[in-house]
């Protein structure tokens, strides 16, 4: 009869708070102090939260399918400091990002564990920057304002041009994002909707360092997610622990695990707590560092598309994302479709979508693009002929790739040889992985079984084996081209080996476990922490 192996796996890791490490989120200190400085707050939120539920039972589904939030970005710098004065382009990436994380077009979509597939949500909510100003008036959605702070001290100076921050444009057309320097450890804040907002304050506010995904000051929090997490609190979302130790609180979301507490770093699926089947570190609303976050629930969907409806009625017909006036040379990318989120190969011939914004037919401009912002600039010159308001798609020359986590950066200049009149709506950026083309190098025979992948964010992974005759002798190791790879293995116990791929960079691992009867092959992605 033929053996099987049963392979377990389970995780090694030593959770750590970091004492010195930079706080992810400030919205809940924030809720605590309205709360004290205005007892009667605390009590309408209690209310608020009370229609929200009751809303939430007799809204099953909503007409409505795409939101679209204009947004403002106010940038606070203080001239002596260079690291403040962000480009136009960083902070579009920051809107692609948003755009990407809340319609689930995130490359690394496909980290999340199978066990939450049926619940991982296109939340339907997407960003634009403004294009008219309160007073009816063309703009960038960019607001540049030089500020006397270093560091802002408070919750509140960012959002009072009298103390040295920039006033909020209307909460009912507009979501206002405050980009400044805070104090540390802090990182971001934000207001939550309810049935009576603040119109003075109510908006987000993140620290310059980690704001956009090219040209990021951070490290840890370099892919845009500090705004992600921050807009969802803004949207009515609470931390997924419920921001209070232990397994008696949670988040009024039905379909996110209880979990004791926040995780700071990229833990290995499962953690489990509050006997649950595993915590939920990579939903945007925990604290784990960008690489780790991919996920929002169909809870949290409804939750946010019904805080909408009930708390931000105004912003649905808000026209702030529509144009004032109709420019003459106006070209710009409005999407990139190649590469796609996952992405197979060493090179890539990009595709992008060119729209002419303009009023006058392009036959001529110059596309710029290039990945991670940091390889070699490649240009083209594309020739055609484009009428107002229509797209074409354009595809580049190929250019080479590297394997794992990418930002493909694309942008247009000089239609038809003329200054662009409107440079905001030039850049685009897209997330994606590439992986090596020959996946499996190692000679999956018939008799070998190839199970799903397992995606591991710190070195380890331990696995048990049910056959007491297999050894370190059936056990190999090999890359994504075939070539063996040395990996520490230890045995922890009878049957049990932990594999370390700490010596090895991040990529695509194979672990094969043979006998007489049977091989089995599992693909293990490898991501330190980037």
């Amino acid at each position: 009869m033929k053996q099987f192996l049963l392979i377990i796996f389970s995780v090694v890791f030593n959770q750590q708070l970091f004492a010195q490490e930079e706080q992810r989120c400030n919205s809940f200190e924030l809720l605590q102090q309205l709360k004290a400085e205005n007892p009667a707050y605390a009590n309408m939120l209690e209310q608020s939260e009370i229609y929200l539920q009751q809303y939430i039972s007799t809204h099953k589904n909503h007409l409505r399918t795409i939101i679209t939030i204009p947004v403002v970005v106010h940038l606070l710098y203080n001239a002596d400091s260079s690291n403040h004065k962000l480009s136009d382009w960083q902070i579009i990436s920051q809107i692609d990002a948003l755009n990407e994380d809340y319609r689930l077009m995130n490359a690394d979509r496909y980290k999340t564990p199978s066990v939450f597939d049926s619940i991982v949500a296109d939340c339907e909510i997407e960003f634009c920057l403004a294009k008219k100003d309160p007073n009816g008036n063309a703009t960038t959605g960019i607001v540049r304002v030089e500020t006397p702070w270093d560091i802002f001290p408070d919750f509140s100076s960012a959002k009072q041009t009298a103390n040295g921050g920039d006033d909020p444009w209307p909460y009912t057309d507009y979501l206002n994002i405050w980009v400044c320097a805070l104090q540390y450890p802090m990182l971001g804040y934000s207001t939550f909707p309810s049935a009576s907002i603040n119109a003075s304050d109510d908006g987000v506010v993140i620290h310059y360092k980690t704001f956009g995904r090219i040209n990021v000051f951070s490290t840890k929090y370099k892919l845009g997610r500090t705004a992600t997490h921050e807009v969802g609190h803004w949207l009515n979302l609470l931390h997924i622990w419920g921001d209070s130790p232990g397994c008696s609180t949670d988040d009024n979301v039905s379909d996110t695990p209880l979990q004791d507490a926040e995780h700071y770093q990229c833990i290995p699926f499962p953690f489990v707590s509050c006997n649950n089947s595993g915590d939920m570190s990579m939903n945007y609303m925990d604290y784990s560092r960008d690489s780790c976050m991919n996920i929002y629930t169909e809870g949290q969907k409804t939750r946010m598309v019904s805080a909408i409806n009930l708390f931000r009625t105004p912003i649905l017909n808000s026209s702030a994302c529509n144009a004032v006036d109709t420019l003459a040379y106006d070209i710009g990318i409005t999407k990139i479709a190649q590469p796609d989120y996952l992405f197979y190969g060493n090179t890539i011939a990009p595709i992008v979508t060119l729209h002419n914004f303009g009023s006058q037919t392009i036959s001529a401009c110059e596309i710029k693009y290039e990945k991670n912002w940091k390889s070699n600039l490649n240009s083209f010159s594309w020739s055609g002929s484009l009428a107002p308001n229509a797209n074409v798609d354009v595809t580049l020359p190929a250019i080479a790739d590297s394997n794992w986590y990418n930002i493909f950066c694309a942008w247009t200049k000089n239609p038809n040889g003329n200054q662009d009149a409107d440079t905001t709506n030039d850049f685009k950026t897209h997330s994606y992985y590439s992986l090596p083309d020959t996946l499996n190098s190692i000679n999956i025979g018939s008799g070998e079984i190839q199970n799903q992948t397992i995606f591991i964010t710190n070195s380890f992974v331990t696995i048990e084996m049910n056959n007491p005759l297999l050894t370190e002798r059936n056990i190999s190791v090999y890359n994504s081209i075939g070539q063996k790879s040395k990996i520490a293995l230890t045995k922890t116990a009878l049957n049990k080996y932990q594999f370390n791929f700490n010596s090895v960079s991040s990529g695509i691992y194979y672990i094969r476990f043979a006998d007489s009867h049977i091989s089995i092959v599992k693909r293990v992605l490898v991501q330190h922490d980037f």
